[in-house]
């Protein structure tokens, strides 16, 4: 895998998760937006080799907790971890999930994206919760429950709809990244011959 392809993606991803958030957030559905950093990670982990779509996730995540607006402590401090820890185990599950699905399909890397914003959502709610329990941190409250997972399914659901064009634009830009062969289903066509 070519990394500088990685981190010029990932940063534009960032960005426009970043940058667009207000724009591409349905209220009405618990505040459910898009991620297009879900989108980009999910196409990695299908594509990548094990190893390097673990790393990557790592990145991603990393990059996720330093962003603006992101989640932080009293006085602005990111922390490091919710959405890090999140994005390994998006990261893990898709690896899982690589061997039976075609990898080269929009609507497989649609529907991956949508698995990994799922997972990403369910760490950082996770750590979230974690943290207010924690007798020693100064934690805000998070929401209940069911809006949690109302918010998440939504913006799982959203980002699947919204990794339709960015799955075509991503596996257009395949020969760019040489991810090399990794054992699993490539294409219909392919696993027929």
């Amino acid at each position: 895998m070519r990394w500088w392809v990685f981190l010029i993606m990932a940063i534009i991803a960032v960005g426009l998760d970043t940058g667009l958030v207000g724009v591409f957030t349905l209220r009405g559905l618990g505040h459910a937006t898009p991620s297009i950093t879900a989108c980009l990670l999910g196409f990695v982990a299908l594509q990548a080799r094990p190893r390097s779509a673990l790393w990557a996730a790592f990145v991603i995540g990393l990059m996720l907790d330093l962003s603006p607006g992101s989640s932080g402590a009293a006085g602005g401090v990111p922390i490091i971890g919710p959405r890090t820890l999140g994005s390994i185990a998006a990261a893990q599950v898709v690896l899982l999930l690589r061997p039976v699905v075609f990898r080269r399909r929009i609507i497989t890397v649609a529907v991956i994206a949508g698995v990994a914003a799922a997972c990403l959502g369910l760490g950082s709610a996770s750590v979230e919760t974690i943290r207010w329990w924690a007798p020693w941190t100064h934690a805000l409250a998070p929401p209940p429950a069911g809006a949690r997972l109302l918010t998440i399914a939504g913006s799982a659901v959203y980002t699947v709809l919204l990794g339709i064009p960015v799955g075509a634009i991503l596996l257009g830009t395949n020969r760019w990244w040489r991810f090399g062969a990794a054992p699993g289903r490539l294409d219909y066509a392919a696993s027929r011959r």
